[in-house]
């Protein structure tokens, strides 16, 4: 990456901190908006608590556990679907009513119909799963019709078509939507957390924070958890890279 491509990002930081001081020094009321001083303050202390520290982890279990069920049943299900027609027949509808329902609805159903700290995975599940069935039914239909053909063909074997054609042209179809919705999760778990006033994590600490009116806190919060979110960005990049190392070492033999 070139050092402009990197610097570029950081005068964004700087330009959004720039603004968020003048804002904080023009408007001047701490209670309402808190100075960058006073979140950045907040939010070092915040560290030094075993609260917050049990808090984030918790958030980032559930983030996590959320995106994995939600990820391997829009795996199955979209493979499903694209194999046998019945199937897609069937189970079309069913995404539909979960796409159209509103985040907020599912919240609060959830928290009515579900006790205990797994009601914010259900909450976020039921939201992203819908666009990862989307997202893997596209993929799928893209690719493996048109490689079964050319497999049979020049009798290349399912075994290769899956590991040296299938599996790359779904992982870099759908990279941009794993990013995008695992950032996604974090921030509805932390939202229905909030919301349903879960203990014990990120989003519950932030209810907490607005019943004592403290603004200083929330925005300490909410910067964990922009950090938290574009962590699992970090990863997911990671994880693409050692991905294409992978297939190129697959496509090589």
């Amino acid at each position: 990456m070139k050092f402009k491509d990197r610097l570029l990002p950081v005068a964004t930081i700087v330009v959004v901190m720039i603004v968020w001081f003048v804002a904080a020094e023009i408007y001047n009321v701490e209670l309402i908006l808190p100075k960058p001083s006073t979140a950045f303050g907040e939010l070092w202390a915040a560290f030094g608590e075993r609260g917050f520290r049990l808090g984030v982890g918790n958030t980032m279990l559930r983030a996590l556990a959320s995106f994995a069920v939600a990820f391997t049943a829009a795996f199955v299900m979209a493979l499903l679907s694209v194999r046998f027609r019945t199937v897609r027949k069937c189970f079309y509808p069913l995404v539909v009513i979960l796409r159209a329902l509103p985040t907020i609805s599912v919240i609060f159903i959830c928290y009515v119909a579900v006790t205990g700290w797994f009601r914010a995975v259900i909450i976020a599940f039921l939201v992203i799963f819908p666009t990862l069935y989307a997202s893997f039914y596209t993929a799928f239909e893209g690719c493996m019709g048109e490689l079964a053909d050319v497999g049979k063909v020049y009798k290349v074997k399912k075994r290769h078509i899956l590991t040296h054609y299938i599996i790359p042209a779904v992982w870099s179809g759908m990279y941009s939507d794993i990013v995008n919705t695992l950032s996604l999760t974090v921030k509805l778990i932390i939202a229905a957390e909030a919301v349903t006033a879960t203990a014990g994590s990120l989003g519950g600490l932030m209810a907490e924070s607005k019943v004592m009116v403290d603004m200083g806190r929330i925005f300490a919060y909410t910067i964990a958890a922009i950090v938290l979110s574009y962590s699992t960005e970090l990863v997911v990049r990671l994880a693409a890279r050692v991905f294409a190392e992978v297939s190129k070492k697959w496509r090589s033999h």
